[in-house]
């Protein structure tokens, strides 16, 4: 679960970005806080409350930052040096890439891949570039074709880029779009893209063998698109790698993060049992948590999945 998890995000850290293309070099370099990366922002672009990184409201291009172990680098380096096998892999997620380039940045020469990605019937322009440092950081640059902005600003916005020390947990948590704490047995393993954070049980960070429970709390900016509470809970968890034919055996309306939430509660039909727990905001952002463990131990986790369920709140959009 943990290894699958991380994939997902990185994958959607790769697929949800964005930039502009006014001059990059008239303004001053900022943290991207909760991660190692400093850059300078386009102008129009504001640091987002969703995700870590920029987005730009306007144009609705947006740039995403997705940290990762240093040891990742080793994993992803050989696919960003290979453009052929680069290109079938990000096509089995709906990105078509048409070039490949070296950019030399302060943190030294890295990969950048090209392309593009239909999205809601938009076609977004899509650059994505590896970079090693404390940590491994996929930055992704997203932008609708119609938007101004190329490969040169592209560029641009990664000859800017810096890389730091690795910035506190508390400081990671303090840049999530939600307050979250960790209540026993269980313990944060990470943030995750800037807009979540996976808790674990056990000695384990990475558990290959799926044994140690799991928790992840998740953030996400305007996902409702209109659908009632219920509706958006079971479609979140049949999109849930592991969770697709999961049976449902609870459905209840649940206060969480502050307002009227909704939890599910079943089992994943392999010996595992769940619980997720949704709310939607004012503002149309949702967050998520969700947890599974093996059905043995499961009931001697729910106080704990309860208490960190009850730290959870939505933070005010900036």
């Amino acid at each position: 679960m943990r290894s699958a998890f991380a994939r997902n995000a990185i994958l959607a850290g790769v697929f949800a970005i964005c930039t502009l293309a006014t001059p990059l070099f008239a303004q001053q370099k900022q943290a991207i806080p909760g991660t190692t990366v400093s850059l300078v922002a386009p102008q129009g672009f504001t640091p987002a409350t969703a995700f870590a990184g920029l987005q730009n409201e306007k144009t609705k291009a947006s740039v995403v930052i997705v940290e990762m172990p240093a040891e990742a680098h080793a994993q992803l380096g050989p696919l960003f040096a290979d453009f052929d096998s680069a290109k079938a892999n990000f096509a089995r997620q709906g990105v078509e890439l048409d070039d490949r380039d070296e950019v030399e940045t302060p943190a030294g020469t890295v990969p950048l891949l090209s392309g593009t990605q239909k999205a809601n019937g938009v076609t977004f322009s899509k650059w994505i570039a590896l970079l090693k440092g404390a940590k491994t950081v996929l930055v992704t640059i997203q932008s609708p074709e119609d938007a101004d902005f190329d490969g040169d600003d592209a560029e641009a916005l990664l000859k800017s880029v810096s890389l730091g020390n690795e910035p506190s947990m508390s400081d990671k948590i303090g840049a999530l779009p939600f307050a979250v704490a960790a209540a026993e047995p269980f313990r944060i393993v990470d943030t995750i893209g800037g807009s979540g954070v996976l808790m674990t049980v056990g000695p384990l960070n990475a558990d290959p063998s799926g044994k140690q429970p799991l928790l992840i709390v998740a953030g996400q900016l305007a996902a409702a698109q209109g659908l009632a509470i219920e509706q958006l809970s079971e479609t979140l968890l049949k999109q849930t790698r592991g969770l697709q034919g999961a049976t449902i055996a609870t459905r209840e309306k649940r206060p969480f993060a502050g307002t009227d939430g909704y939890l599910l509660a079943g089992d994943d039909g392999a010996g595992k049992r769940f619980e997720q727990y949704l709310a939607i905001g004012p503002d149309g952002r949702f967050v998520r948590l969700i947890a599974m463990a093996e059905t043995a131990m499961f009931d001697e986790l729910k106080p704990g999945i309860a208490k960190v369920a009850a730290s959870i709140g939505f933070k005010p959009v900036k």
